[in-house]
């Protein structure tokens, strides 16, 4: 094994450090790690000299080659270096954990390649020398050979020391040495990165707030960028999902930002812009990206983007509780095309009003007002009928062209087809990275309805469920077809389980929630999205069933390289939803409840040519896949 260790500073060092000597004392081990590991599995390195002065900071690297058989997989909960032993004099606070200074910084490492990794260390306040020890492993399993000994010299000085030049909290580091090596031992010039443009200051805005991101990168490799991708790898702090979610709608994953398919030459420059969304949280954050180039991670090409949240925005609610056994109804599977049954309708609570008004308007085709089934009165295209619930007596208004009415029973605006488009007037729904863009076009039917359980008066989309799944916008029309079929499988199955159900939002009369169930945004979304639409239609009907019964399908953005038992997280248990490794989230943060499908991983192994019934299948334990309706 070979381990060199550099620390930053004006003047750069590099240590080369020999193998020295082995512990043997097994008790030792009990006292650090309450186990012990084969006396052959831990080589201590000589240790190496860093020099500082009192309260400097400094950046140190290292690099150990995997003389092991296994690959290591790299990131948070993966291959780290921790502390060996309970607290450190040089603890900085970039550090993940007291006892968890970094993670190596690549995805993978193969046999025989570098594992690489950095971070910074404060010294302490009073001069001396101080040794501390590190070890590559996972937090329960550690890595042969791989006890690492560190001396730090601190002493006074009369030259003043300059301030860190690293923030306490956020500091912006390369992920890896200057100098790594690859596999053949040659150095790794390949894909590097500088970054020479880049936003100025901070970002202050309001929580939830959509912000344009703008960067510059200069080929400084010897390899051409064919297709680039914009990763998110952290925001620090991470206070959850629900607070300091950065998401897009615009991205194309949970994690995955954009891909660019432009070629940059060594030498020249790729321009980047994307959008993020401010954490929901008030607070200042640090949003930290990553950019790849034909898979491999730029070295020199991480960007972080400092954000201050003046005041909360939105803030999800905490998931609720769910039952110990879900409890659908039973559904048969049907044996053939005959049984099949017909297309659901799906009832979709929009939005709750601030007016208790809906102002509508034929799309494409004239509009029916009605009543129980019954037609109270017609208007032609273009023409608008406004409804309004009258709280102090309890009655519906309807007003328009040739349209008057008053009733204690609610009115539903109806498509003269029955399924073109109808457009609610009184809201403005923009399209952020679409100028111009209203998504306040629904098919079919609108309602205004006062759910007095709740003193919510709401306005309730009613469709086929088909064309529900295509005004979703649970990924992005460009991601690949596999990966679509997977995500709206699992959608179509969601909304299949509340469909059968019919309890969730009874209370407010409708199914789902287009806001907080699944991202639903109208026919606004299904125009623009012809890859989605098509995707709908190749797999009409198919849902996910387990045992004959619709299993409902959890699914969130991202898992930091495995998703969780469903008893880990709600209560009970649940056949299907067993925790499986997701090794292309390794090293990443999770984002979300953890439970079912990771879209992040779902999304990796359709780009690595998996199908998405395979997907499904790998995510969602010993489950099938069944047409339910024609």
């Amino acid at each position: 094994m070979r381990f060199l260790a550099k620390s930053s500073g004006q003047e750069a060092k590099l240590f080369n450090v020999s193998l020295s000597r082995c512990l043997m004392v097994w008790s030792f081990l009990f006292l650090f790690f309450g186990f012990a590991l084969p006396a052959q599995a831990l080589t201590i390195v000589e240790h190496s000299h860093v020099s500082l002065q009192p309260g400097e900071i400094k950046r140190v690297f290292v690099s150990i080659k995997n003389q092991t058989s296994q690959k290591w997989v790299g990131g948070y909960g993966s291959v780290s270096l921790y502390l060996y032993g309970s607290k450190s004099a040089v603890e900085h606070g970039s550090w993940r954990k007291a006892d968890l200074p970094t993670t190596i910084a690549q995805k993978t490492v193969s046999p025989g390649q570098m594992a690489t990794a950095s971070f910074y260390v404060k010294a302490p306040t009073k001069s001396g020398s101080y040794v501390e020890r590190f070890l590559l492993g996972n937090g329960s399993t550690w890595q042969k050979n791989t006890v690492i000994e560190l001396s730090f010299d601190v002493q006074s000085s009369s030259v003043s020391v300059k301030p860190p030049v690293a923030p306490v909290t956020t500091p912006s580091a390369p992920t890896q040495p200057t100098t790594p090596t690859n596999q053949t031992g040659n150095i790794a010039s390949a894909y590097l990165a500088k970054l020479l443009l880049r936003p100025s200051g901070t970002f202050t805005v309001l929580g939830n707030d959509t912000l344009s991101v703008n960067f510059g990168l200069k080929n400084i490799g010897s390899s051409a960028w064919n297709k680039q991708t914009i990763v998110l790898k952290e925001v620090i702090p991470d206070l959850g999902h629900r607070l300091a979610n950065v998401q897009h709608t615009s991205w194309v994953s949970g994690s995955d930002v954009i891909d660019v398919a432009n070629v940059v030459q060594p030498g020249t420059l790729g321009l980047f812009n994307f959008k993020i969304k401010a954490p929901a949280k008030k607070g200042s954050y640090t949003v930290r990206f990553a950019v790849e180039a034909d898979g491999q991670e730029l070295q020199g090409g991480e960007i972080d983007i400092p954000v201050t949240v003046t005041a909360d925005g939105y803030i999800e609610p905490e998931p609720t509780p769910q039952p110990s056994t879900p409890t659908p109804p039973v559904i048969t599977v049907p044996t053939d095309a005959g049984n099949l049954l017909a297309e659901p309708i799906i009832r979709v609570g929009l939005y709750g009003t601030d007016d208790d008004t809906l102002v509508v308007r034929g799309f494409v085709t004239g509009m029916n007002l009605t009543q129980g089934g019954s037609t109270v009165c017609s208007v032609g295209v273009g023409q608008e009928i406004t409804i309004k619930f009258d709280r102090v007596n309890k009655v519906y208004k309807a007003s328009g062209s040739g349209c008057q009415s008053q009733s204690s029973q609610y009115y539903v605006a109806v498509a003269a087809d029955g399924l073109s488009p109808l457009e609610v007037t009184d809201i403005s729904r923009p399209v952020s990275w679409l100028p111009g863009a209203n998504d306040n076009k629904f098919r079919a039917k609108l309602e205004l309805r006062y759910a007095p359980k709740t003193d919510m008066v709401w306005v309730i989309n009613e469709l086929p469920i088909e064309y529900y799944l295509k005004g979703i916008a649970e990924t992005s029309d460009v991601s690949p077809a596999e990966f679509q079929k997977t995500l709206l499988t699992a959608a179509r199955t969601y909304a299949m389980y509340h469909v059968t159900r019919a309890t969730k939002h009874a209370d407010e009369y409708y199914i789902v929630d287009a806001k907080y169930d699944q991202v639903y945004r109208g026919y606004g979304q299904e125009a623009r999205s012809p890859s989605i639409v098509a995707g709908v239609d190749a797999t009409r009907g198919l849902v996910v069933t387990y045992n004959n019964v619709i299993a409902i399908t959890p699914y969130f953005s991202r898992s930091d390289g495995r998703t969780r038992d469903w008893s880990e997280v709600w209560y009970g248990t649940v056949a299907w939803c067993k925790g499986v490794p997701v090794p292309q989230d390794a090293g990443k943060t999770l984002w979300g409840h953890g439970v079912g499908m990771s879209a992040s991983g779902a999304l990796a192994m359709a780009k690595e040519g998996q199908t998405y019934d395979q997907i499904l299948k790998y995510f969602y334990t010993g489950i099938a896949l069944t047409r339910m309706y024609r």
